[in-house]
């Protein structure tokens, strides 16, 4: 951190130092015409000549190595950003996923990140490097003529502080709204976009789309409405720099009518302000709309400033799982509603749980495979189960909306065990009697599935992930819905096969139907 903060000072001198290099150039340019007109000995020119191609190759120089500098300077932030942030969030339960709306999450994970950081790049770097050219260019016309100091100076003032706190109290209010109409705005078109076909089905389509139409419009009228500020404030900004130069002619006709000040003093005075406030010209524009990167800022820090849960401090699990414990067990999204759950399982036995729609089924089955955070005690071993680093070696399962990868399904299936052959995949696949859709005609187990893939309807799909947990070596098993859009006879079959693979393990199935033939049952209530 403390040398990226000098990383960025040294930007700040070189951005400085562009600007004043464009003031010298101007300003000996302007002394090299004027004194060229009067036809000197070529010794006389031959400072300006260099100064020229000085202040020339020196601003082209510092621009560049400012722009190297600091972007190198913000884009090593930007990555420690998007590090801590992905590092916040992945100490997160799935629970906090679903507390924000996924459009404004994707949001403040791509847009918000980037606009956070281009504050420094685009507001704070050109502030300060204005600052540091106009004092300079003030202190180029005191040298020209001490008079000039009154009008550089003031106009300075006016335009690096009383000005700018204008524009932040005008604009920034603005440019925070409509931030924060995109935001929702974002949330909208994801609702919508997921939401399409049900919203087709049942005839809500164009009031999802009016709304978003309203959002569009509101969006659109309050950035005409900015922008209509930003031209007036851009106007008095003008005509404070045109005053400017007005005020120095004048200054310079006076001096040569009164004092017959050198033709030189009075080019360069008229040339100074044309140079002098470029930098405020490179630093309104996104000061502008500095409200919205400063938007951006507070939405990433009021994620980074969340509270985590207290991580437990995890060890590697070595022991063969014989046995798993629930004591007084909840699971949650964040509130709790089911009924405590306890039972103890050996290796060999199984159980399945029951329960009505909303009963927490589902929730339980997250807070099993680690996936939610739980209260009570859930111990393998006498281990506790948030204890454990490689819980994927000692339980895994299947949940309720599990994701078929656009890949082949060797490869969907291979999740569950890297190293397993084409004949254990075969095997599996047999048990959830999907060996025709790995026939060769269909193109085996290389056929591509997922969302541009073969189409597979939403059995086919429960029972690829239901395959997947079976090639698993884990010696516990948690299986949610494992046979649902199944018909009766087909998920009995696979019922009864499933047993059979699994009678050396815990397997704890979860489900409303079917699966009789397990000794023991646990009602699941709210």
């Amino acid at each position: 951190m403390k040398n990226a903060r000098w990383t960025m000072v040294s930007a700040y001198v070189l951005g400085a130092a562009a600007f004043f290099g464009g003031t010298g150039l101007m300003v000996s340019s302007g002394w090299l015409i004027t004194m060229a007109a009067t036809h000197p000995p070529v010794l006389t020119l031959s400072v300006a000549i260099v100064l020229v191609r000085f202040f020339g190759i020196s601003r082209s120089v510092s621009r560049y190595f400012e722009r190297l500098i600091s972007h190198k300077a913000v884009f090593i932030r930007l990555t420690e950003l998007r590090v801590q942030l992905f590092h916040k969030l992945s100490q997160k339960s799935v629970a906090f996923a679903r507390d924000l709306n996924s459009g404004a999450m994707v949001k403040k994970i791509v847009d918000d990140v980037e606009r956070a950081q281009e504050y420094q790049l685009r507001i704070t770097l050109p502030h300060i490097s204005a600052w540091i050219a106009l004092l300079s260019g003030a202190l180029v016309g005191w040298v020209l003529r001490p008079q000039s100091a009154y009008i550089t100076i003031a106009t300075s003032i006016i335009l690096l502080y009383p000005l700018p706190q204008a524009i932040k109290k005008v604009c920034e209010k603005s440019a925070r709204e409509i931030e924060t109409l995109e935001s929702k705005y974002a949330s909208l078109l994801s609702r919508l976009t997921f939401g399409i076909t049900e919203a087709k089905i049942y005839g809500y389509l164009e009031n999802m789309q009016s709304e978003t139409h309203v959002f569009e419009a509101d969006i659109k009228g309050r950035e005409l409405k900015l922008i209509t500020k930003i031209k007036h404030l851009q106007t008095i900004g003008s005509l404070i720099t045109a005053s400017s130069l007005v005020a120095l002619a004048t200054l310079a006709y006076l001096n040569k009518s009164e004092k017959n000040i050198p033709n030189v003093q009075v080019t360069m005075l008229i040339f100074l302000p044309l140079v002098m406030y470029e930098a405020v010209a490179a630093w309104y524009p996104n000061l502008f709309n500095a409200g919205k990167l400063l938007t951006a800022q507070d939405a990433i820090q009021d994620v980074m400033n969340q509270e985590t849960p207290q991580m437990r401090v995890k060890k590697n699990f070595s022991n063969s799982a014989t046995s798993i414990t629930l004591d007084s067990v909840r699971v949650s999204w964040g509130q709790e509603f089911m009924s405590p759950i306890s039972f103890n399982l050996q290796l060999g036995e199984s159980i399945v749980m029951r329960g009505r729609s909303g009963s927490g089924k589902s929730t339980l089955a997250m807070g099993l495979i680690g996936a939610l955070e739980y209260s009570g005690s859930i111990r393998i071993n006498d281990v506790e189960l948030g204890e454990i680093e490689n819980l994927h070696e000692v339980l895994v399962g299947t949940v309720q909306q599990s994701h078929i990868f656009n890949t082949s399904i060797r490869e969907n299936l291979k999740i569950g065990l890297q190293e397993a052959t084409d004949d254990e995949l075969r095997a599996v696949m047999k048990v959830v009697e999907l060996d025709d859709l790995i026939s060769e005609e269909r193109g085996g187990l290389d056929a591509v599935i997922g969302s541009y893939g073969r189409a597979i309807s939403g059995g086919e799909s429960k029972r690829i992930n239901l395959a997947r947990a079976l090639l698993s070596k884990a010696p516990i098993l948690v299986l949610d819905e494992p046979t649902e859009h199944l018909n009766e006879e087909l998920a009995a079959r696979i019922e009864s096969k499933v047993m059979h693979m699994c009678r050396s393990k815990i397997l704890i199935v979860i489900t409303h139907s079917g699966w009789q033939d397990v000794s023991r049952t646990l009602e699941i209530k709210r």
